[in-house]
């Protein structure tokens, strides 16, 4: 537990908080008694606060209490999974429930620690905490973007490839993921609004930047989302294209051989043919199949089919 009292920021044990201090609490993966001695006890929360923080996968809504603010909020690990973070806000405090280690905890306590002014206000605190989480955001995009880069490179390399099923398999990540900072981006939304009771107005300026930043990243995820349905389209053009293609070579084929199983079968019949008394017949036969592949080939090529 950090506590800023008089330009100074201090560890202490988990305790209530006094009138002249301000204090940011991260409870990791406590167990249900600890949440209820914790917020019940020692902060004095609404029992639906700690009854929300007993459950999980809850939505990112904004609920504001007589004398708390409750919501959750994620932030994501590296292999995209999204980790769920109860945040209770107060008039002089900020607690985080953590459901797994946070990696930037840490760094939020240096920054802190070098930088008390940053404790002087709930709203500040609450700041500093949900940007690192969005900061760590563009990490996500910066791993879409190269997953989606290398994607364009499979199917421009070798348009055969099978990567429709992990396109699938992308979008439908990044579509929950987009949901989940679509409702976050609401509740920042309420946060930087005058009639929030627990932001001093000076710090609405800083409320307003992170909504900026997760109003990039939400467009940004559904930039992605559109250049993944792009890609499965050109792969799907490319493979008709290829596939019109063979069936264009397979017909000129055939076509050359159409004239050829005319000729043989008119002089494959059972009835007597003229030709067949000639002294040169065969050589006959043999030009005009000759002569009709020759005359195929140059109609194709004034057509332009091949």
């Amino acid at each position: 537990m950090l506590v800023y009292r008089n330009d100074a920021v201090t560890h202490t044990n988990h305790r209530p908080v006094h009138d002249d201090e301000h204090a940011f609490l991260a409870l990791l993966h406590p167990n249900q008694q600890e949440i209820k001695h914790v917020l019940g006890s020692m902060y004095h929360c609404h029992p639906m606060i700690i009854e929300k923080c007993l459950e999980h996968e809850n939505r990112p809504k904004l609920n504001v209490y007589q004398n708390h603010a409750f919501f959750p909020f994620y932030f994501i690990k590296d292999d995209w999974e999204l980790i769920e973070i109860f945040v209770v806000m107060g008039k002089n405090f900020v607690i985080a429930v953590l459901t797994e280690p946070m990696p930037f905890l840490k760094e939020l306590e240096q920054e802190f620690e070098q930088s008390p002014e940053k404790m002087k206000d709930p709203g500040r605190i609450l700041y500093e905490f949900l940007d690192l989480c969005v900061h760590h955001y563009l990490d996500f995009l910066d791993a879409i973007e190269d997953q989606v880069d290398d994607m364009e490179s499979q199917v421009y390399d070798n348009p055969q490839a099978s990567i429709a099923s992990e396109i699938f398999s992308t979008k439908r990540k990044i579509h929950k993921i987009r949901r989940v900072f679509s409702e976050e981006r609401t509740v920042i939304e309420s946060l930087m609004h005058t009639s929030f009771p627990f932001t001093a107005q000076e710090n609405y300026v800083y409320m307003t930047d992170l909504f900026d930043h997760i109003n990039r990243i939400v467009d940004g995820i559904d930039n992605f989302r559109e250049a993944l349905t792009g890609l499965l389209d050109l792969q799907m053009a490319i493979k008709s294209d290829r596939m019109n293609n063979i069936m264009k070579t397979l017909t000129i084929v055939s076509t050359f051989f159409m004239p050829l199983s005319f000729i043989v079968g008119l002089y494959g019949t059972n009835v007597k043919v003229p030709e067949y008394n000639w002294r040169y017949g065969y050589v006959w036969i043999w030009a005009w199949i000759i002569a009709s592949v020759i005359g195929l080939w140059f109609f194709f090529r004034k057509k332009k089919w091949f």
